[in-house]
């Protein structure tokens, strides 16, 4: 009878064992073999971390953004407007100070500022396009020149990017649309969507 036993419980401790070594392995199997978090888009290769940030090395420095290239691209983006950009020493910025995603704009603007600064030693001023709390100056389209071209941020039931004479229009409907379209317009800028 002790022997009967003594086999019974080497037969559940085996089988213990191995249930424990499968999984582990296949715990470490799917670890090893879950979605690479490594994807290239044309010549760039961006890493996903685990928020789902997206970082990619553009002339030497990363970046950060919450899209992948694949995501946004249908956002159409002419090569009129990239070059507006490009070829100016200074834009302005503005929105409505009304506009429901006003904090998350004004977020964005900074962005833009640094990275226009920085990258395409472009200058800008930022604006609104009404009377505010702020003693913003008031900048609408109607301020755009050939030199000066305007970036103008506004809430929309459509989401695109066009050009209206010197007026860079980005529509957004919700706070990710316009994040959506500062990434577009920088992944033109930097060449990554062509």
């Amino acid at each position: 009878m002790r022997k009967k036993n003594k086999q019974k419980n080497n037969k559940i401790g085996l089988w213990t064992v191995i249930v424990i070594v499968i999984l582990m392995l296949s715990s470490t199997i799917g670890y090893v073999f879950k979605g690479n978090s490594n994807k290239k888009y044309g010549d760039s290769s961006f890493s996903k971390t685990d928020d789902g940030t997206w970082y990619t090395k553009i002339n030497g420095r990363q970046f950060a953004f919450n899209y992948f290239p694949s995501d946004i691209e249908d956002i159409n983006l002419s090569n009129e407007i990239i070059n507006k950009i490009k070829n100016t020493s200074m834009v302005y910025f503005t929105y409505n100070p009304e506009n429901s995603y006003r904090e998350g704009i004004a977020v964005i603007n900074l962005e833009l500022t640094n990275i226009l600064l920085r990258d395409f030693k472009v200058y800008s001023t930022n604006g609104l396009t009404k009377n505010n709390t702020f003693n913003a100056p008031i900048i609408g389209c109607n301020n755009a020149t050939t030199l000066i071209p305007v970036i103008y941020f506004n809430e929309s039931n459509q989401t695109n990017i066009y050009l209206n004479n010197n007026c860079i229009v980005l529509n957004g409907r919700t706070g990710n649309d316009f994040l959506a379209l500062k990434e577009r317009l920088l992944y033109g800028l930097f060449g990554i969507i062509k």
